[in-house]
């Protein structure tokens, strides 16, 4: 794969100075459209890490997951001139990592992008999450994982903090490597139930 993404960033123009996540990042997709390489490191910090969550969360393998978040931020920043017409940055940023997420993980091509485009009114619940406040976020994301049982919630925070295989989980907590994908795909699908549910009484 050939990655176009900026290795060197220039001291940032401006520092971001919107009210919550999703101003911060129309302003940040303006001046990414300028070609302001610091703006998409300052891009890269806001949203990376949730980015590398999801995909470490499909591909189950730290380094597929690093590969999935370089070549989506390469995408976009070749894809730059079409930012003034997308709203909001996060629905498209996690469409594609989970589409690289998906082919590292199988081994297939991945599936060519649809484009930089107006997908507001559009938004699973879910994708919501990238646009609000990093607490908030934090603060829901953390709720969820306090409904887990135990197990699961030993293996999500393992996960997310070791950067580790299935194989490599599985000799850290003592579990076989079926287990571990188990209580991952169990946990994962019990925390995204939550917060849908979250997500989905605020808009009522």
């Amino acid at each position: 794969m050939t990655s176009t993404f900026p290795t060197e960033h220039q001291p940032s123009r401006r520092k971001t100075s919107a009210p919550d996540a999703a101003a911060a990042e129309r302003q940040l997709a303006r001046w990414i459209a300028e070609g302001d390489e610091a703006a998409l490191a300052e891009l890269f910090d806001l949203v990376g890490p949730t980015l590398h969550a999801v995909a470490l969360g499909i591909s189950e393998d730290t380094r597929h997951a690093d590969a999935a978040v370089e070549e989506t931020f390469a995408e976009l920043w070749e894809k730059r001139a079409g930012l003034g017409r997308l709203p909001v940055l996060s629905p498209w940023l996690l469409e594609r990592c989970r589409a690289w997420a998906i082919a590292l993980r199988e081994g297939t091509p991945v599936p060519r992008s649809k484009g930089l485009h107006d997908r507001a009114g559009d938004v699973p619940l879910t994708r919501r999450l990238l646009r609000c406040p990093s607490e908030i976020r934090l603060a829901r994301i953390s709720a969820a994982l306090d409904g887990l049982d135990e197990a699961e919630r030993e293996v999500l925070m393992v996960a997310s903090r070791a950067g580790l295989s299935v194989a490599e989980l599985g000799t850290r907590i003592g579990r076989s490597p079926d287990e571990v994908h188990r209580l991952l795909r169990r946990g994962l699908d019990r925390v995204r139930e939550t917060l849908e549910r979250t997500l989905r009484r605020e808009t009522v």
